[in-house]
């Protein structure tokens, strides 16, 4: 598929969502809220999120968290918005992402390393998925999060500022 030839390298949990994600498509663009089945992939529930696009907040509202994502951000994340989360400074970036994913359609995959403490490496992997909720709209994104904290000095060749830009492919759902 598209997306093992565009990331090969990505975490194999990241084809696992999405080849759940395409089973569950049954012949349309986008997977349906209702028919998709997580039990198939239930290990992965634990770093899975759902946010719906909430336009009378214009913003993005966490309707569902894994322990693993609530553990990264240091509590329950569900119910509050996408800004309440990630702040102010973050938060357009990642929402107009969120609005490629949900207006082309498109899936998004991410990832990014920082570097929060001299001898710390914070890495994390996403997939951004498209869903279509009850009403028959495209209002929703599923995704996955892979977290990864390893204690060890930052390799050499990532400069001084201690960070590496994000990595972001773009798949539109019509080229799958």
């Amino acid at each position: 598929m598209l997306i093992r030839e565009r990331v090969p390298s990505a975490d194999p949990r990241i084809f696992q969502l999405f080849d759940a994600w395409l089973a569950a498509r049954d012949g349309q663009a986008v997977t349906r809220r209702s028919t998709f089945d997580p039990l198939p992939i239930g290990p992965l529930l634990s770093f899975m999120w759902i946010y719906r696009k909430c336009p009378e907040q214009d913003d993005y509202v966490c309707e569902l968290a894994g322990e693993d994502v609530n553990d990264a951000w240091r509590g329950s994340i569900k119910g509050h918005t996408l800004r309440q989360i990630v702040g102010d400074e973050h938060q357009p970036i990642l929402a107009a992402r969120w609005a490629t994913v949900l207006g082309e359609p498109a899936i998004l995959y991410s990832s990014m390393e920082r570097f929060p403490a001299p001898h710390l490496i914070y890495r994390v992997e996403r997939l951004v998925l498209p869903m279509i909720s009850d009403t028959g709209e495209i209002d929703s994104v599923l995704g996955i999060s892979l977290y990864d904290q390893r204690r060890e000095r930052a390799s050499v060749g990532h400069g001084a500022s201690g960070t590496v830009p994000d990595t972001v492919v773009k798949i539109a759902v019509a080229d799958l």
